[in-house]
């Protein structure tokens, strides 16, 4: 039976890095006797499969995993799950909450084939000199552009991406500044085929836009993540699993 859960990773688990994840849920899987299956080969490890990944010290309000269980003879699915979900909650670390669960249907998509838009609020804090308005001028100019490039670097080697077109949507949700911050939305591309952080968008629009945003003030929540189709219309990837 393949299972796809939704899970919040707050407080002190956004620190639990994304190769470590499938460890922490393999152990509660274990402690909680729920059997799962293991790739087969020399080096057999857990079906567990998880959405895209979410950097170290950003927390996640809906991420995303799916199981493959063994199937336990006796009971219908809906009892199965629930009795799965409650012995395994109460192994998972603090931080980590279970906030819905679903069978997966044979030959349905994994999570990363499927998610392809991820949303996060971003939290400017100790801005005393910044506006609201002028943020939002500044993120719609930067949205106004036809491309954006930036260079990153891995393993040494130098590559250029246009960021612009990863970007969907940001919107300023809080314009005045209450407890000294501004608030924003961002819809942004992730998946298969590519994402930008929001720190590294945030970086851009203030080089390009003249902000003066300091990167140590920010705090980034990934509020979800979600299927899009061509007409814009979000879905859960609960609801199509």
């Amino acid at each position: 039976m393949k299972i796809r859960l939704a899970y919040s990773k707050q407080n002190q688990a956004k620190y639990i890095a994304h190769l470590d994840l499938a460890r922490v849920f393999d152990r509660a899987l274990r402690r909680a006797q729920i059997k799962i299956y293991y790739s087969e080969g020399f080096t057999p490890h857990p079906k567990i499969s998880f959405g895209p990944p979410l950097a170290v010290g950003v927390e996640g309000e809906r991420e995303y995993v799916d199981i493959d269980v063994q199937e336990v003879q006796g009971s219908n699915q809906e009892e199965l799950l629930a009795e799965m979900v409650k012995k395994l909650q109460e192994q998972l670390p603090e931080g980590i909450k279970i906030k819905g669960a679903a069978v997966r249907p044979e030959g349905s998509k994994a999570l990363m084939a499927v998610i392809n838009l991820a949303r996060y609020k971003v939290f400017l804090h100790g801005t005393p000199e910044l506006e609201g308005r002028e943020v939002a001028e500044a993120c719609a100019r930067w949205l106004a552009r036809d491309e954006v490039i930036v260079t990153r670097w891995h393993k040494g080697k130098k590559s250029e991406r246009n960021i612009r077109a990863l970007v969907q949507s940001i919107e300023v949700l809080q314009e005045c500044c209450i407890n000294n911050r501004i608030v924003l939305r961002m819809d942004i591309v992730t998946g298969n085929q590519g994402s930008v952080r929001p720190e590294e968008l945030l970086a851009s629009i203030a080089s390009l836009e003249g902000l003066n945003i300091e990167q140590d003030k920010i705090e980034i929540i990934r509020e979800g993540l979600y299927i899009a189709d061509q007409k814009g219309q979000l879905k859960e990837p609960l609801e199509s699993s």
